[in-house]
């Protein structure tokens, strides 16, 4: 079937579906366990916030294969650079599980450099949509704009290409990856005691997603807090009670939410224009 020009697989939409179902039910089981019965009380709020997450969902995966063919571009243009890289060979002496947990801590190390850019004002205004979020739960983790998706997956894509990992340790890296994302989203208090410099808790990510100037900028890696523990971004005092989003928060609308990097660039741009050629005052007429 074919909508916008965009080849959608109808054959995959019920296994999809059926994804997304068991990830509700598995993830409504885990908030059980630590809310009881207050996880099962989803008030107006919090149905405003999921309802627009399921238009990412649905918005993201209708843009998929864009999104793909601007990564496989880019995947070919690195190709042909002659950059060198590591054979898929290489990775023959060992199991399958030792490129897959290689490529996770180095996939890791960069998405922590990646996110902390994605901070930065200019990158900013792409990344600011998964913030908006102020109802954290585990739809949260798909509430992204789909440009930040191109650069996301096309920096992994990369990665691989480089690592010269295999398929199937692509694919256990993006998986883990994806439920553990979706976990530190959750609506809980869950620190993993002694081991929460070993995997990020959802008490650490919320902190990031915290909307006061303590946090800001704190705890961008994805899944070993060790990264900001070595680089000065740690920032986890105890439970995240405070607001959460940003200043200048479009709220909780779709449409506002996917022109909102293209009206902040517009903005940076013309204050950039009027820095450069700033408005001569009118002389006064003797």
């Amino acid at each position: 079937m074919e909508i916008f020009g965009l080849v959608v697989d109808t054959e995959a939409i019920l296994p999809l579906a059926t994804v997304y179902f068991l990830q509700f039910a598995a993830f409504t089981v885990l908030a059980f366990l630590e809310r009881r019965g207050d996880a099962l009380n989803w008030d107006s709020d919090l149905l405003k916030s999921a309802g627009v997450n399921w238009l990412f969902i649905a918005t993201n995966s209708l843009l998929a294969p864009f999104v793909m063919m601007l990564v496989n571009f880019a995947d070919a243009g690195f190709r042909d650079t002659g950059i060198p890289r590591i054979p898929e060979e290489f990775w023959l002496f060992a199991p399958a599980i030792v490129p897959a947990i290689i490529a996770l801590v180095v996939a890791d190390f960069v998405d922590y450099w990646s996110h902390r850019l994605r901070h930065v004002s200019f990158l900013w205004p792409m990344h600011a949509v998964h913030h908006s979020d102020t109802q954290m739960h585990y739809l949260t983790w798909y509430r992204a704009h789909f440009i930040e998706m191109v650069v996301i997956q096309g920096g992994y894509v990369l990665l691989a290409t480089w690592l010269g990992a295999s398929p199937a340790a692509v694919l256990g890296v993006v998986l883990f990856r994806a439920f553990h994302q979706q976990y530190v989203h959750m609506n809980v208090d869950w620190t993993h005691g002694p081991f929460k410099d070993v995997l990020a808790s959802p008490r650490f990510h919320r902190w990031h997603h915290a909307d006061h100037p303590d946090a800001w900028d704190k705890n961008f890696s994805s899944i070993f807090p060790i990264w900001d523990r070595l680089f000065g971004t740690y920032y986890c005092p105890g439970p995240c009670n405070v607001p959460l989003g940003f200043p200048g928060n479009p709220g909780e609308n779709f449409f506002k939410l996917m022109v909102f990097p293209f009206r902040e660039w517009g903005r940076m741009a013309s204050q950039q224009v009027r820095r450069v050629w700033p408005r001569k005052a009118p002389s006064s007429s003797s």
